[in-house]
């Protein structure tokens, strides 16, 4: 899922394109399930976005609740097909090790101008790794829960490419032939290696990632504004919080807003419902938007606050974080 600037909500990527789980099933894009008997990965890897904020919330492309449902069936079936491997327990760890940390190698591409200009810093991106971390760590907020992931960065890459540096999307925010073109000769490792691209974006985006389920390796990873890293330009858009934002997208959260007050929401108990409408730009600990228990997760990363007023994962979070890390990027 992609964040996005308030000010022009087309979110990069909740693209409703077939989203596949290793055989255990397909979504169409209408949202229609059907099931397979064979793996047969999309093209497009299924994705959402963070954007700036300015309009009444509305994303258009996002999962819908049909598709949803899909998603979780293809995490419990995958699930369930682990543990009888003796690979994973019934809740979704892995066996033996339940307390274990969860280190994710990270590999970051940094793709400038030909010219060396619009690029970040080294530094700006060791900030961005302590961002990360904090956040997953559970060190920013004393509401925040810990999760069980820890980012290591591998590499930092310096691409000069006048073609790519401005990232190039279609005019509905989806990925074109130069993107894709990109992705593919940059990307490193499996499906349990997060790969990076900090570039220039547009349309109001701050960034976007692609699910688990799904997709080609190639194309998987998350996309993140150049000027959202710590220090950057994009104020109050510039701690570092769309990265951590995008990684929960990564390892399998959708946006806390996720079908407004209908459920399943976001499938996470412990996340209220939240409409999803302008409020969601707020950082407002009063607003209280449906009418199911709880006030609106307005701290919460996986809504669309700036990064000052967001700090902070749930355990409920971290649990499905856990489940579909080990169903569809540590075995895979």
């Amino acid at each position: 899922m992609s964040r996005v600037h308030p000010s022009r909500r087309k979110i990069a990527s909740a693209l409703t394109i077939a989203l596949t789980a290793l055989g255990l099933g397909i979504v169409a894009p209408t949202g229609a399930a059907m099931s397979t008997a064979a793996p047969a990965l999309c093209e497009d890897p299924p994705s959402n976005a963070r954007a700036m904020g300015g309009t009444d919330g509305t994303d258009p492309n996002t999962v819908n609740a049909t598709e949803l449902r899909a998603m979780n069936r293809q995490l419990r079936a995958k699930s369930r097909q682990l543990a009888a491997r003796g690979l994973i327990t019934k809740r979704g760890v892995q066996r033996g090790h339940p307390h274990r940390l969860v280190r994710i190698k990270t590999i970051v591409h940094v793709i400038t101008a030909e010219d060396g200009t619009g690029g970040v810093t080294r530094q700006q991106v060791r900030d961005q790794m302590k961002v990360i971390n904090d956040g997953f760590r559970g060190r920013t907020s004393p509401a925040a829960a810990a999760t069980k992931f820890r980012f290591a960065l591998k590499r930092v890459h310096y691409v000069p490419n006048d073609k790519w540096f401005n990232w190039p999307l279609k005019p509905n925010n989806t990925e074109t032939r130069t993107v894709k073109q990109a992705k593919r000769k940059l990307h490193r490792g499996g499906w349990n290696t997060l790969n990076v691209y900090i570039a220039n974006l547009g349309n109001g985006l701050l960034g976007y990632a692609t699910f688990p389920q799904g997709g080609k390796l190639k194309l998987d990873g998350l996309v993140v504004l150049n000027e959202s890293l710590p220090g950057g330009s994009a104020a109050p858009y510039n701690e570092g919080d769309t990265a951590t934002h995008e990684i929960g997208h990564w390892l399998g959260l959708f946006h806390t807003f996720q079908n407004g007050c209908t459920r399943p929401g976001d499938s996470v108990k412990d996340t209220p419902y939240q409409l999803d409408g302008a409020n969601v730009f707020e950082c407002d600990e009063s607003l209280d938007t449906c009418k199911q228990p709880g006030m609106d997760p307005v701290h919460n990363f996986m809504s669309y606050g700036d990064d000052p007023c967001l700090d902070q994962f749930t355990r409920g979070q971290n649990k499905r974080m856990v489940k579909t890390w080990f169903a569809f990027r540590a075995f895979r």
